[in-house]
């Protein structure tokens, strides 16, 4: 390969257009640029090298675009066990253990009693990931005399205190994160992805949570380097695959950039810690086999955009009839082939240097911090109005989102083409809303309106 480009000399960007011009065969040249009215980003399909500036990145390189991965493309296979019983959970959770799961995620916000051996038992903290979401500081201060005072460094707390305000128990897991150094600041952007926010909404909402938290354990005592590390970032995936690479490689950057100002002493606390989560926006119950398509190209944007861990939701686990045994197979399937298949965890970042990504990842992060500084400008992601003012943004979006659906504009299919015409006998059911934003999930608001 060493010496082809002096020997096949490149075109210029000219070049390029005279002979795109000639392959259109007088099609209107306009076409190969895009609008995407929604997400408020142009861009053509084709580039070049003098299309614009390009930065030469590689990975483990501030902005860590790229990321900090430099050997391999890591990441962890997760799936979320609602604990009501312990009994029940310990025994999903060492079959999920056996079918190739190696990141376990406890919602234990409605668990009563704390019977943690029965919940454990069998369970090797110190060979997977876990992550747990508590309800209170009790629930902690119980974990933690459980783990004889020293909660395994393979454990994260998901505290979303920007949902549900806590000051106890964050006071206590800051206490015990300045000493034992574990991650507990939730940000939960996939909810926020889930109501129907774009890519830049989602960035920026990250960001400021990210940045709230960051003040508060800075102001508690902790240096730039400590508070980072407390933080970690939860988004989801949607179907627009280069535009979601892009956002995940956009966040990464955008962190770096507030990372810096502080001006931290390890690399490390640059680094953007990210759980990828495979929703339910465009997925069907009616024509249920065109989940597997979505589901796949999904998670092949998180891991093709450097996540450290992906979490498919089985399609069917908010339906009225619950999680069919095919769903939450192929929900663990799917990363697991793409990494012992199809070798995905073999490069890092393998879409960098493509200049309309590049583009792409630039234009998001200028939007995501922009809309970023309008919400610190507003008093930061904690104050209410500011939460009023993100809802109604992302819920604008969302409105235009499910047009788009509805009017065929863009298509789905059996969703808004080919649907199957079978009676109803399972159905979405209505979810919690989010700081005001009610879940978007294309067939039932479909469904609703006829």
């Amino acid at each position: 390969m060493i010496g082809l480009k002096s020997t096949f000399p490149s075109n210029s960007l000219e070049d390029w257009i005279v002979q795109l011009k000639k392959d259109l065969k007088g099609d209107d040249f306009s076409t190969l640029h895009r609008h995407n009215q929604i997400e408020e980003i142009e861009f053509p399909t084709y580039h070049h090298a003098e299309s614009g500036e390009i930065v030469g990145q590689v990975p483990g390189k501030y902005p860590f675009t790229r990321g900090l991965k430099t050997a391999k493309n890591e990441w962890n296979n997760g799936h979320l066990i609602l604990v009501k019983e312990e009994g029940i959970a310990n025994t999903k959770a060492l079959e999920l253990l056996m079918k190739g799961c190696d990141l376990l995620i406890f919602d234990l916000s409605n668990l009563h009693s704390n019977e943690w051996v029965k919940l454990f038992e069998g369970i090797q903290f110190e060979y997977i990931t876990a992550q747990f979401k508590l309800s209170n500081s009790k629930q902690f201060e119980s974990l933690k005399n459980f783990f004889h005072q020293e909660i395994p460094k393979t454990i994260r707390f998901n505290c979303d205190f920007v949902d549900q305000e806590d000051t106890e128990l964050f006071e206590k897991l800051a206490k015990y994160s300045s000493q034992v150094q574990i991650p507990f600041c939730f940000v939960d952007g996939f909810s926020v992805q889930q109501a129907g926010a774009t890519t830049w909404q989602e960035i920026a909402f990250c960001i400021s949570a990210g940045h709230a938290y960051l003040n508060r354990l800075i102001q508690l005592g902790f240096t730039i380097d400590q508070a980072a590390a407390c933080i970690h970032f939860s988004i989801g995936i949607g179907s627009n695959y280069f535009m979601e690479i892009a956002k995940i490689r956009a966040l990464k950057q955008v962190w770096a950039a507030v990372i810096k100002e502080y001006t931290p002493v390890h690399t490390c606390t640059f680094n953007c810690a990210i759980t990828a989560n495979i929703g339910w926006t465009n997925k069907s119950l009616l024509d249920p086999h065109t989940n597997l398509l979505r589901q796949t190209t999904e998670v092949m944007s998180a891991i093709s955009g450097g996540i450290d861990a992906v979490v498919v939701y089985p399609y069917d686990s908010l339906s009225s009839n619950g999680t069919s045994v095919l769903a939450e197979r192929m929900a663990l399937n799917i990363p697991l082939i793409l990494k012992e298949e199809s070798y995905f965890d073999g490069v890092i970042d393998p879409l960098g240097g493509s200049y309309v990504l590049e583009e792409l990842t630039q234009n998001i992060a200028r939007k995501a911090w922009h809309f970023f500084q309008s919400l610190e400008e507003q008093g930061g992601i904690f104050n209410q109005e500011v939460q009023n003012t993100l809802a109604a943004s992302v819920l604008a979006k969302a409105d235009l989102k499910t047009e788009e659906i509805r009017s065929g504009k863009k298509t789905l299919i059996g969703i808004n083409k080919y649907p199957n015409n079978l009676p109803e006998s399972n159905y979405f059911l209505a979810q919690k809303t989010y700081l005001g934003m009610q879940q978007l999930i294309f067939e039932r608001a479909l469904i609703a309106v006829q």
